[in-house]
Order: C-alpha cells, then structure tokens, then sequence
C-alpha cells in the first residue's frame, strides 16, 4: 500500500492535516499526539505495516492537533474542547457517522471527551498510557504512589527543554530508546512542532482534568498501559475504574530492540478487537502470492575483476532496474541483500515475465542474474513474507543458471494459456524443502493467445480457477480456505 494524501479541513480560519487510510467495513478514528508527524510516520516500516493492516478491515481517521505537524500553525495551544470539536468535524468531511476512536497520552482526553459528549457517534474507545489529569495539583488522590509525580514531571520537562533530541520516545516506552528510535523521534519532534510551541504543550498538558467526564463515556472501552511507559500502572488503572464499560490491559513488554512500529503492533490488535468486535484472525495474515527472488551470478569475482567504485555502480544501475521492472509490472520489491532481491506479486504470470526482463537488461550491464519464481501461502511480517512458499522460492532460484529463470510446476500449471513456454529440467532436491520438485525453465515470454469466441463469457478469475482445479488443487484449496475466511468475517460484520 502507498502513502495516503494528505488532506485538510478549515478550522478557524487554520487547514487542519488529516489522512484517511483503508476503506474497510467499520470505520477508526486515530487522535495522534501532537509529535506524530502524519507524514513522517509512514518512514517506519512497521508502522507502514500496521496501516496497512488496519486497512484490510477498516477505513482509519488519522490526525493530530491543529496547528501541530501538518497542519497550518496557530500561536496558541487548542483547547481540549477545540480537539473534540475538530475530531467530530473530520468525521463529518468524510462522511463517519460512527467510530472507534483511539487516543494516546493526552489525546486520550480528546477522545474520551469526544466519546461522552457525542455518545452516538463512538462505537468504542482505546485508551493508551492515558494522561486524562496533570499534575499541578496534589495528585496523591487519584492513583499517585508517594515519590513517583516529582520524576515523572521532571522527565516530561527534560524531554521538552531538549526538544528535537528524540527523548520524547522514553516517555513513550523506555525499551524503545536505541539510536535509530531515537533519531526518528527526534525528527518526529522537530518536523511536528517549534521548541516554543511543545513548551506550550507540555504545560497544557500539565493543567489537563477530565477525571470528571469519564464516568460519563459509555462506549466499550479498553484501556492499554504499556509495562516501560512511565506513567505508575494505579493511574492508568483508575481510568479504567472510573469509565463504566471500561477493562484493563497489560500487554507483553517491549522486546530489546524493536521499533516503534513493531511495539504499536499489540495495542494494534486492541484497536481491531474493539473496532471488529473480535480477536485478530490469525488467517488475516495469510494470502495466496507469488514471490520472485533475483541473484547476481559471481558477484565476487566482478568485485575483484571492476573494483570497488566500478562495482557499486553496476549494482546500483541493477537494483535500479528491478525497482522499475517489479513496479511497472504489478509488483512490490521487498528486500534487497547482498546480490540478491525479493518481490512479491499477486499472480505469477507478471511474476515471470518481470524475471525475464531483469535477467535480460542486467545483460546490457554485463552481469547475469539467475531468477526463480514459485507461488504458495504467504504470511505477513511487517512489510515482508515469510513461510514455506518463500524459502521454496529461494531453492528455485538458487537452482537457476547464469541468465536463467526456473519456476516450480505449480507455477508453471497456474500460467497456462498465458503465452508463457517452458521446459522441464527434471525433479531436483531443494534443499530444506520435503520432497523432490519438478522445475521448469522459462524458454519463451510470447503474447497471451486470444480467447475462443464461445470462452468470451468467462473471466480471467475463472480461467485461472478452472486451471488451479486441474493443474494445482492445493493451491486451490489454499486460496478457498483464506477467501472464506474472509467471507465469513464480512458476514459476521454484516450481522
């Protein structure tokens, strides 16, 4: 999926940024803190991937404050009534008539002030490390324990006076304090707002006191406390205490080293669980695809033979062809390592002809590459795949001669009729994959025959169907078991 536009609504006079991702069944509104650079975000694979992931199943709302980000700037701080107001009124631009909405921090007070005020129009809440009070105020009565609102104030107002530092990602979750994490935060920081404009947040946030209005919120509420954020677990507990429909959740620490992205992941599953009314289906992660894998052929006796200048070149002019190669046919380069490439593509037949054009045109760069191409059942992991199809895949390759694309025979069944030729090399051991498979070099990349008048009625889902039946029953099988998944998840919806 690609980067949505971004769009704006005029609010006082002030074009507030906005972006709307997916258009699935149910609808989700994001409040986003105000350092979430809407833009920016996308940067992160993984919170790519958690966009993308939502949009299978909803159309997601994603927004800050006004005057932070994208929007235009404004020279104060909105009130909390002014952001429930702005929600509500890009709910209405595109046309939400009811949400889930979701708020982190202090966003988590526009959205349970949104959810209490318009209880009509919130389907249900998640609440993240909620801020729903400061703590300018003797605090020891709402879930304070003793010592604890002297370091927390002191870390908000450190992060703030170094703004542009990334240390705004510790008041997030600690865990995700490494070099990289850091350095997208602190561009995060800088991108969102000036160093006077987050001063004036952060004392905004500190006379915050909703406490009052949310035992008023009647939506079906999760309330989500990540273990290393720094807010004391007995207050974000009493904000689940105090909303009437309101349960509370710890989920599994941060693992050392993750991205920001990968941590949204398990609050992720919380936003889809009150939006959908269920759990995550694991089969959500699931499709039928095609992957192709590309390999320069002796790239260390080129290194040795060009040296090291001449060497980048060709390789930077070769992952320059496949980027457009893959692109222009349909497909989604995944990964680049070392020599070798990996994209994914929804059918094999632009699959393979995409691995002849990039074998071809890396002969007018004087380098061979070798290609492989299989199709089976794939699993999201982030913005890669993995399962057995994918290490298949690499086998057929790693198989291929200098110039050569191999395909498995389930590929090699599933394109018939496309104009695709090919030629059986025999059964070969793959290694680490049960079994012997048979592979077939592509010999020819014609032109798709013409249909028989009498087959002018079917479509080329049926064809490949019919072929599938014939040729490849378990890939069949595979693609019937996930599209009924789906079916029947529509229909639960539907109900």
């Amino acid at each position: 999926m690609d980067q949505v536009p971004t769009q704006y609504l005029d609010r006082d006079g002030a074009a507030l940024a906005y972006q709307v991702v997916g258009d699935g069944p149910v609808d989700q509104v994001c409040v986003w803190d105000f350092i979430q650079h809407l833009d920016l975000l996308w940067t992160d694979p993984d919170i790519h991937h958690a966009y993308e992931r939502g949009a299978r199943y909803a159309r997601t709302i994603y927004l800050q404050p006004r005057g932070f980000g994208l929007s235009d700037r404004i020279p104060y701080v909105p009130t909390l009534e002014q952001q429930a107001e702005d929600v509500l009124a890009v709910m209405d631009a595109v046309g939400v008539r009811q949400a889930t909405l979701v708020g982190a921090l202090a966003m988590s007070s526009v959205a349970a002030l949104v959810a209490a005020k318009a209880p009509d129009r919130v389907k249900g809440l998640v609440l993240v490390n909620p801020l729903v009070r400061g703590v300018e105020t003797d605090a020891e009565q709402h879930g304070w324990p003793p010592g604890t609102i002297e370091p927390f104030v002191e870390d908000y107002r450190r992060a703030f006076e170094n703004w542009g530092s990334g240390e705004t990602i510790d008041l997030w979750d600690s865990t995700l304090a490494t070099p990289r994490a850091r350095r997208l935060m602190a561009m995060l920081e800088r991108s969102s707002a000036t160093p006077s404009a987050a001063r004036a947040y952060f004392e905004w946030v500190q006379g915050l006191d909703i406490e009052e209005v949310l035992p008023l919120v009647q939506a079906p509420t999760h309330v989500v406390k990540v273990p290393t954020n720094p807010l004391p677990e007995p207050v974000v507990r009493r904000v689940a205490d105090l909303i009437p429909n309101a349960t509370f959740h710890v989920p599994p620490p941060t693992p050392p080293g993750a991205s920001v992205g990968s941590a949204w992941l398990p609050i992720a599953d919380h936003i889809e669980e009150v939006a959908t009314g269920r759990p995550h289906p694991p089969e959500a992660d699931r499709f039928l695809g095609t992957v192709l894998f590309t390999d320069v052929v002796s790239s260390t006796e080129l290194l040795a033979r060009v040296g090291d200048a001449e060497y980048r070149r060709i390789r930077s002019d070769h992952e320059r062809q496949v980027q457009h190669a893959v692109e222009t046919r349909g497909g989604r380069l995944l990964t680049v390592t070392g020599d070798g490439t990996l994209s994914v593509f929804d059918g094999p037949t632009s699959a393979v002809r995409c691995a002849e054009v990039i074998c071809r045109e890396a002969e007018d760069l004087g380098i061979s590459v070798r290609a492989g191409v299989h199709t089976g059942e794939l699993e999201r992991d982030g913005l890669n795949v993995t399962g057995l199809a994918v290490h298949t895949g690499a086998r057929v390759s790693a198989a291929a001669g200098p110039g050569q694309v191999l395909v498995s025979r389930t590929v090699c069944d599933l394109v018939a009729g496309s104009g695709l030729a090919f030629e059986s090399i025999g059964e070969r051991d793959l290694k680490g994959i049960p079994g012997r498979w048979e592979l077939f070099a592509v010999t020819g990349v014609g032109r798709k025959p013409a249909l028989a008048t009498d087959d002018s009625l079917a479509t080329s889902m049926d064809r490949f169907a019919v072929r599938a039946a014939r040729r490849a029953p378990r890939v069949l099988r595979a693609a019937a078991r996930l599209s009924n998944a789906v079916e029947r998840r529509r229909a639960e919806r539907a109900s």
